[in-house]
């Protein structure tokens, strides 16, 4: 069965803070980030790690 999370912001910016926003694929098959979420992260300052994320 495929694990599938559907994230906000919050753990996206705290994960990228601590550099470890790679447990979210370790723990799941895939990751879903809503459209509202992405453009909370890219109104983020330039210097947010969280904005730069691949």
């Amino acid at each position: 069965m495929t694990r599938q999370w559907v994230v906000n912001a919050s753990p996206l910016i705290v994960l990228t803070k601590i550099n470890q926003v790679h447990l979210l694929s370790e723990f799941c098959s895939k990751v879903v980030i809503p459209s509202g979420v992405v453009q909370e992260i890219c109104i983020a300052p330039d210097n947010d790690r969280a904005k730069h994320y691949d």
